[in-house]
């Protein structure tokens, strides 16, 4: 959404918008069974809107893009009294992440304005000749064999824990607003040398891993992906999601710079080949006999979107919005105000718990400006699971979950499921073939993709 300049015409805004797309071929290309055509010339319909009582024809995309077909940009362009005075933009994703339309922002509010830009000279054609290059190769092969580590070495559940509310529906959603708290997390940053925005994640990760009484947690991160010169002001996609692990410490301060170093690292590797990856994850799951699971998701959208706050404290957000991931938390603002919202399944978690979170995470990073502190004596209390969950392998497991997986995998009876130290077993009688039993059984715990059930590591034949 950009301002028009006063006194601009219908004219004017049309030769920005050519200007626009023409100087940034991510806007002008089609993908047609794995080939790219960018277009040299041809025509945008933009809508004009005039602006009435309600702002909702405004923001309209007109459905979803066609990326065989449509350029992957459409225009909307609001009126007063016939004058325009607003610009809408909607990108396909294929041709641009937030980074890119914050780019694209800016360039159509010089265009508009008449100011002159320098020639766009990285394109996505571009990018994908240097992933060719044999440095671009050991860039994403590099990549790939750090993220299999990851797979293969760290809980691949964070949030292992029963719907104690399994009728319930959507999510429960709050907001913070603190100018207290970014006053603090500017003092927290500078103590420990971290981004202001790993101090906030890793309050929140604090706070969420207390809660859930798993030592550690794994952060889902969208890495920007634009270290280097030649893509500061490129248009196109390069966010990729990330993992950053955290553990649990009673000291906050070094859990702020433990995650600041685990961002640093992941982030260092958030260039990958897609493709590989799944390959990867799907070897993981297999190996390790449960799902990996994008539970924690942490947006970080300072300086992009701008969200109505509240002036201080939390307040309930919007409740028809629709989240991803069962846990959902959003750093909007990181100056002047630290703005932050928390989403979670209504199935996990209770609205007071939720608002109990992400104010403990306001009072945590202010408490930690006067010196270090114990994340526990700010949190929630545990949630509660019940009888039949135990750790083991790593992770938070419901037995009587895994129970049910298994017969459905090899019949009522069959194996009989135990924790064992930090492992689960599985007791077969004489007549099963343990080989054949934990192969049927991985395949059934991937397919249910539950939290709290992993197939069993180890088989013993019952004796008698």
């Amino acid at each position: 959404m950009v301002r028009v300049p006063r006194g601009s015409t219908m004219d004017a805004v049309g030769v920005a918008l050519g200007a626009l797309i023409g100087r940034q071929e991510a806007l002008r290309t089609l993908l047609r069974d794995g080939e790219q055509f960018v277009h040299a010339s041809g025509t945008l319909i933009a809508k004009v809107v005039e602006a009435t009582g309600t702002h909702q024809d405004w923001f309209l995309p007109g459905g979803a893009f066609d990326p065989a077909v449509d350029l992957p940009v459409r225009a909307n362009v609001v009126t007063r009294s016939g004058s325009p005075f607003l610009v809408v933009l909607h990108v396909s994703h294929v041709a641009a992440d937030l980074s890119a339309m914050t780019i694209l922002r800016a360039e159509l509010a010089a265009l508009l304005a008449d100011r002159r830009l320098p020639p766009a000279a990285y394109h996505p054609a571009d990018r994908a000749a240097y992933e060719l290059t044999p440095a671009g190769r050991r860039q994403l092969e590099g990549a790939t064999g750090y993220w299999a580590r990851q797979l293969a070495e760290r809980p691949l559940c964070s949030l292992g824990l029963p719907f104690r509310f399994p009728d319930a529906r959507g999510h429960h959603h709050v907001l913070l607003g603190s100018q207290a708290a970014a006053e603090a997390v500017v003092q927290v940053a500078a103590k420990t040398g971290a981004q202001p925005s790993a101090v906030v994640m890793a309050a929140f990760a604090a706070l969420l891993t207390g809660w859930t009484q798993d030592p550690e947690c794994q952060l889902h991160c969208l890495c920007n992906n634009r270290f280097s010169p030649e893509l500061r002001d490129y248009v196109g996609t390069l966010a990729q999601d990330t993992i950053i692990p955290f553990s649990a410490s009673s000291s906050f301060l070094r859990s702020v710079r433990r995650t600041n170093a685990a961002a640093l690292t992941a982030y260092r590797y958030g260039r990958y080949d897609p493709v590989r990856l799944d390959e990867t994850m799907g070897a993981a799951e297999r190996a390790r006999g449960m799902r990996c699971h994008r539970d924690v998701v942490v947006n970080n959208t300072s300086g992009h979107v701008h969200t109505i706050l509240p002036r201080a404290g939390v307040e309930p957000g919007m409740g028809d919005r629709v989240f991803g991931a069962p846990a959902e938390f959003d750093i909007y603002r990181l100056d002047g105000k630290l703005g932050c919202g928390l989403a979670l399944d209504a199935r996990l978690a209770t609205a007071d718990e939720t608002a109990g979170i992400l104010g403990g995470v306001e009072r945590l990073i202010v408490a930690a400006a006067d010196g270090d502190v114990d994340p526990a004596e700010f949190g929630i209390p545990p949630a509660q699971r019940g009888p039949g969950w135990v750790r083991a392998r790593s992770c938070w497991v419901d037995l009587s979950g895994v129970q049910s997986a298994v017969d459905l995998a090899l019949g009522p009876g069959v194996a009989r499921i135990e924790a064992v130290g930090d492992g689960l077993i599985a007791r077969v009688g004489r007549d099963t073939d343990p080989s054949a039993a934990a192969r049927a059984v991985v395949e059934a715990v991937l397919r249910e993709g539950r939290h709290g059930v992993v197939a069993p590591g180890d088989y013993v034949r019952a004796v008698g």
